[in-house]
C-alpha cells in the first residue's frame, strides 16, 4: 500500500542523464579496480563461505538499513509534518541513488523527494543532509582515532592517518561553515555582495536562494528536541555497522576482533568520502584493501580478505538496491521523479522559499 502524500506528485519530464560525467566516473572506477587487482581480485577464485554466515550477515543488514534511514527523521520532522514511516522510505530510496549514481549525485534525491511530496524547499532538507553527513564524517574519524594504533604496515598506516587528518579538517571546516551560516547570516550576505557582480551575478543569485533555504533549515533543525534521537540513532547505526562487518569477517575466515572491525569500518568509510564512480566501484574496494592490510597483513588479501571484500560489497550493494526499490514502490514514486528533480532542482516555489 502506498503512503498518503501531502499533495499529488507533478508529472516529471524525462531527465537528461549526465552521460559524460557518468562515463568519466565509470572509467575512474574501472581504473581504480585495475590498480587494486594485483593486491586483491574483485572476484576471488573461490568466494564460497558458509551459507549460515552469509544469511546471518544478510539479517544484520535489515536493522542496519532501517536505523540508517530512520535517524534523519528526528531532524526532518522539524521542517514539516513528515511521518517516521515515510521518512524511512524516502531515506531508503535516497541511499539507493547515492550508492548507484556517480560522484555522490544521489545526495540530492532525498531533498527532491521531500520537496515533491511535502512542498518543503530542497535547500531546507539539504540542511538535514549536510548535518547528517558532517556527523557521520566526524564519527568515522573518531572511530579511526580510537583504533589506528592497532594497524600494522607503517607506510600505509601513515598514509591513512594523513587521509584521516585531512578528512577531519574538511568536516570541521564544513561544520564551522554551517554554524556561521546559521548564527551569522550577514557573513554570507557580505560575500554575496562582493562576488555577485559582472559575469557571476546570475550564479551568485542562484546560490543565494539556495543558501537562504539552507540557513532556514539549519535554524529549524537546531531545536534541542531533535538531537537526542538523531545522535542515538547515529551511534546505533555505526555500532551495528561494525558488528555486521565483524560477523562477516569471521564468517569469511578473517581473524580479526571487534576493535579490528572498528578500524576496518573506519578506513573503508574514510575512503568512501572520495566521490567515486557508480556503486562506489573502486573506492569501496580501495578502502577494504587498506583496512584488511592494516589489521591482517597483505597475505590475507589473497585469501579470506578477498572473500570478505567481495561479499561485503555484493551484499551491501544488493541490499541497498532492493531496499530502495521496495521503498520506491511503497512511496509509489517513479525513478524519473528523483532523477528529473536532480536535473531541474526544486519543483517550483516550495514552502519556505525566500521571497
Amino acid at each position: 500500500m502506498a503512503l498518503p502524500e501531502a499533495r499529488a506528485v507533478p508529472p516529471a519530464s524525462s531527465p537528461r542523464v549526465p552521460w559524460l560525467r557518468i562515463a568519466a566516473s565509470c572509467v575512474l572506477g574501472v581504473a581504480l579496480v585495475a590498480a587494486l587487482w594485483p593486491l586483491m581480485a574483485a572476484v576471488p577464485a573461490d568466494p564460497w563461505i558458509g551459507p549460515g554466515a552469509l544469511l546471518l550477515y544478510g539479517a544484520t543488514l535489515v536493522p542496519y538499513h532501517l536505523i540508517r534511514a530512520g535517524r534523519w527523521w528526528f531532524l526532518l520532522r522539524q521542517l514539516g509534518a513528515v511521518g517516521a514511516r515515510e521518512a524511512i522510505a524516502i531515506g531508503l530510496v535516497g541511499y539507493m541513488w547515492i550508492a548507484l549514481l556517480p560522484l555522490r549525485l544521489g545526495e540530492l534525491a532525498r531533498p527532491v523527494l521531500v520537496a515533491h511530496r511535502h512542498r518543503i524547499a530542497v535547500g531546507r532538507t539539504l540542511a538535514v543532509v549536510a548535518v547528517e553527513r558532517v556527523t557521520d564524517g566526524l564519527v568515522v574519524v573518531g572511530m579511526f582515532a580510537l583504533t589506528h594504533d592497532r594497524g600494522g604496515d607503517d607506510e600505509l598506516g601513515g598514509a591513512v592517518r594523513l587521509g584521516a587528518t585531512l578528512t577531519a579538517g574538511f568536516f570541521a571546516a564544513v561544520l564551522l561553515g554551517l554554524v556561521v551560516l546559521a548564527r551569522w547570516p550577514r557573513v554570507w550576505s557580505t560575500l554575496a555582495r562582493w562576488f555577485g557582480r559582472g559575469p557571476l551575478t546570475r550564479l551568485v543569485a542562484a546560490a543565494d536562494r539556495l543558501v537562504v533555504q539552507l540557513r532556514e533549515g539549519l535554524v529549524e533543525v537546531a531545536a534541542r528536541r531533535a538531537w537526542p534521537g538523531f545522535l542515538v540513532g547515529t551511534l546505533a547505526y555505526w555500532a551495528w555497522n561494525v558488528v555486521g562487518t565483524w560477523q562477516l569477517a569471521i564468517g569469511c575466515g578473517l581473524p580479526i576482533d571487534l576493535a579490528d572491525a572498528v578500524l576496518v569500518t573506519a578506513v573503508m568509510n574514510l575512503a568512501m568520502t572520495i566521490p567515486g564512480g557508480p556503486a562506489q566501484l573502486g573506492v569501496f574496494q580501495g578502502g577494504v584493501v587498506a583496512g584488511v592490510i592494516l589489521v591482517a597483513g597483505k597475505d590475507a588479501l589473497h585469501g579470506p580478505g578477498a572473500v570478505f571484500g567481495f561479499w561485503l560489497y555484493a551484499c551491501q550493494l544488493a541490499s541497498i538496491a532492493l531496499a530502495g526499490l521496495a521503498a520506491a514502490r511503497v512511496l509509489d514514486v517513479r525513478w524519473d521523479v528523483a532523477l528529473g528533480g536532480l536535473r531541474r532542482g526544486p519543483p517550483g516555489r516550495a514552502h519556505g522559499d525566500a521571497a
